[in-house]
């Protein structure tokens, strides 16, 4: 008797989904009640093969706190030139077959928030400066930033046909100027499970509402510590490589 390739497939895709809804329901019980149950159902998603392309692309979806605190003094240091220069060093880093793209919070305009890079490769330099461009001013917006990130990311997870990694990295210095607002996106995070979020406090106490929904979270007291929870990101990345995986090697004879 042989296993067809079909068949492992589906039970490689069964365990995924089981592993993903064991994480799900641990972290379910830390939602508030006053969330919609319905964010955390997930949503069925239609690919279009035509416009689209089945890819094994890693991508990495930044928001940078741009708000006025981030002027403030951490650690002897403005916060916003420690973390400018804790994110370059981490972005020399990061594979180069990785997507990156950048949305900037608390930025002076007409929402707080500002997509500087759109997702996609051969970016370092325009990220970089970006980041350098960073003018601290405003609030703190997170809830509308965290809904642009997960659709920027949902639209790319379309474009790969569901292929690849989707990682949202969160770095901030305060908690959201509507905390209500940002937990509901961050409920995305059920209804799109491919999506895993990374967040990073800077120079906070604690009691972050991104320690709820975020794969990882870490209080970065200085800006060592915020390049080594950047660093993080890139070590829980698997290694496997969809090319190597050979179906015939499972095949069971009987």
């Amino acid at each position: 008797m042989k296993i067809t390739n079909s068949i492992i497939i589906v039970i490689a895709t069964m365990s995924l989904f089981q592993a993903c809804e064991s994480n799900r329901n641990s972290q379910v019980q830390y939602v508030t009640s006053d969330v919609e149950e319905s964010m955390y159902e997930e949503e069925e998603i239609f690919f279009d093969e035509e416009k689209g392309e089945a890819a094994q692309t890693r991508n990495f979806y930044f928001l940078f706190d741009g708000s006025g605190s981030m002027n403030e003094v951490c650690s002897g240091e403005k916060k916003i030139k420690g973390a400018q220069k804790a994110v370059l060093k981490f972005i020399e880093k990061v594979p180069n077959d990785v997507n990156l793209g950048l949305a900037i919070f608390g930025v002076e305009n007409s929402k707080g928030v500002e997509e500087v890079v759109a997702i996609g490769p051969d970016n370092r330099e325009v990220f970089n400066q970006a980041i350098l461009d960073t003018q601290p001013g405003g609030g703190t917006p997170l809830g509308t930033a965290t809904s642009l990130a997960f659709a920027k990311l949902l639209d790319q997870y379309k474009k790969q046909l569901g292929y690849g990694e989707f990682r949202l990295i969160i770095v901030t210095d305060g908690l959201a100027s509507n905390p209500d607002v940002f937990e509901k996106a961050l409920g995305l995070s059920f209804r799109y499970p491919f999506i895993s979020i990374y967040g990073i406090g800077l120079c906070m106490d604690g009691g972050n509402i991104l320690r709820r929904y975020a794969l990882s979270y870490t209080d970065a007291h200085n800006y060592e510590e915020l390049e080594g929870a950047l660093q993080e990101t890139i070590a829980e990345l698997p290694d496997f490589d969809i090319i190597d995986f050979n179906p015939d090697d499972y095949i069971i004879e009987q």
